[in-house]
């Protein structure tokens, strides 16, 4: 007996180089191929009478439905969903517990802590399967009646995955809205800023230091003395700069963890714009009096060089972001255990 597997058509040559990219199907492909042949491989064992039908149609339905998902081309729509990508992993993950349904006894029993590891990663450790398993797992007295067992524990555990990994989507659906509403905010001030420089006032007030007669009044971030056309472009761009020297200092400490979905760009795109609204901000806040102090920004470079720190500042913000991004990945993360990093017990 063999599964019906074509080679489609969206396939290049005999190489089986999938045409559409991503790693998630490359992962999908392969691990769909292992469960196939240890599928057709325990099925064998069966002989043509004592074959189970139904778990070799599922698993072969499964495996087709993943197969067709990592042939999909993924549009926005999809992307943003997670259509393709959900759907591959949960048919693969359904066959995956039916091949159980079908190993040998032996292989079965070999099996069991890999089983217990999959459920540690998703399942508190109270759970009545998991710890049911372990236990067995532990006296070494595993056996063909706790096949239904492993499958519940991996059927929950696939499901906990499930759903972990689609709050970190909606996450980095929610962190793209954020990035686009923020920058378009950005680009409306930049826009009033560069159409009528005095409705947003880039320029230092000196009125402390030239009541002693050093210096001019007023000193502007293009260097004239009277609010310009390129005053807020300047500073939102030396913002721009603040905040990418706080995200190559972010990106030398993360480590990204293994989930199916990836927050990093979106994390440090948001950067982006939020370090412009806080090099702006923060110029505002300094020319309007409000620091106790503050006798007001002596030159050019003083402002350019508070508007990069104030970019860079953006990080006291964004890290509450960053916080939670993290928390969401170590829970969908396998590498995780269960009742860490944020991840419900």
């Amino acid at each position: 007996m063999s599964f019906d597997h074509a080679v489609s058509p969206e396939r290049i040559g005999d190489t089986g180089v999938l045409r559409w990219p991503g790693t998630w199907r490359v992962y999908v492909v392969t691990r769909g191929e292992e469960i196939r042949a240890d599928a057709e491989r325990a099925l064998a064992a069966y002989g043509e009478a004592g074959r189970p039908v139904p778990a070799r149609e599922g698993i072969g339905t499964h495996l087709a439905r993943a197969e067709a998902y990592t042939r999909a081309r993924n549009g926005l729509r999809r992307w943003l969903t997670g259509h393709a990508v959900e759907g591959a992993w949960s048919s693969l993950n359904s066959a995956n517990v039916m091949l159980y349904g079908v190993l040998p006894t032996a292989e079965l029993c070999a099996r069991g802590p890999e089983v217990v590891a999959i459920g540690r990663a998703y399942l508190p450790g109270d759970d009545p399967r998991l710890a049911g398993l372990q236990a067995r797992l532990a006296a070494g007295d595993l056996g063909e009646g706790d096949r239904p067992l492993m499958q519940s524990v991996l059927r929950a555990a696939y499901t906990a995955q499930a759903m972990e990994t689609g709050r970190v989507r909606s996450f980095r659906n929610l962190l793209l809205g954020g990035v686009v509403m923020l920058s378009l905010v950005v680009l409306a001030v930049v826009g009033v800023g560069a159409i009528w420089p005095d409705a947003v006032p880039m320029c230092g007030d000196q009125a402390v230091i030239q009541a002693q007669g050093l210096l001019p009044a007023r000193i502007c971030p293009t260097g004239g003395r009277r609010p310009g056309h390129g005053d807020v472009p300047l500073v939102a761009l030396v913002g721009v700069l603040g905040a990418a020297l706080s995200t190559a200092t972010s990106l030398s400490t993360r480590s990204e963890l293994s989930t199916r979905y990836s927050l990093a760009v979106v994390q440090n795109l948001l950067k982006a714009p939020a370090g412009v609204a806080t090099a702006v901000l923060g110029l505002l806040i300094l020319n309007s009096g409000f620091v106790p102090g503050f006798t007001g920004l002596a030159s050019q470079p003083a402002i350019l060089v508070w508007a990069m720190a104030f970019g860079y500042g953006q990080q006291i913000v964004t890290r509450f972001v960053d916080q939670r991004a993290d928390s969401l990945l170590s829970a969908a993360s396998p590498l995780t255990p269960a009742g860490r990093g944020g991840r419900a017990a």
